[in-house]
């Protein structure tokens, strides 16, 4: 019975149909760091941090970036645009 309550009373305090799901991560993230020495969430952030560096060099190997792009928001911008709502009146130019 005490189980059956813990467990109403945690459904009730987090709402978590109300969550994100960012807010469900960082909620989860939050309740396993709980069980973790400092040490090992140190060790755990520094390989998470290798391993994203490991994907984002990949990816600008597979996607190189070869173009360098500028954009105009000067209003003396020669491009002519036409007036429609909700955009946004700027030129990209690439070199």
């Amino acid at each position: 019975m005490n189980l059956y309550q813990k467990i109403e009373e945690l459904l009730d305090k987090y709402q978590l149909e109300d969550l994100t799901l960012e807010e469900l991560f960082l909620e989860a993230d939050r309740i396993g760091n709980k069980y973790l020495t400092s040490q090992e969430i140190e060790e755990f952030n520094q390989r998470l941090s290798r391993e994203v560096n490991d994907i984002s060099e990949e990816i600008d190997k597979q996607f190189p970036d070869t173009e360098i792009e500028f954009i105009d928001f000067s209003k003396n911008s020669q491009a002519k645009y036409y007036n429609k709502q909700h955009q946004n009146s700027y030129k990209n130019r690439k070199f």
